[in-house]
């Protein structure tokens, strides 16, 4: 039987998602480097939040996949 995380998780998470994000981007605008080194790190950030996005939604469907089997 698998629970379903609580609302005030999600919640947490999701601020703590927002706050990561809002401090990475201010911290990258106000950093004093040329603007391909800032370009470099947006992308890399924008990467990460891509590969951590498919990993989420990838282990979801593998575990939807499997409910169904059962």
């Amino acid at each position: 039987m698998t629970q379903k995380p609580s609302n005030a998780f999600i919640a947490a998470s999701w601020i703590a998602l927002g706050v990561g994000m809002a401090g990475y981007l201010v911290g990258l605008w106000r950093a004093e480097m040329l603007l391909n080194e800032k370009g470099f790190y947006a992308f890399a950030f924008l990467l990460a939040m891509f590969g951590a996005i498919t990993v989420q939604k990838n282990t979801r469907d593998s575990q939807q996949a499997g409910k169904k089997d059962a």
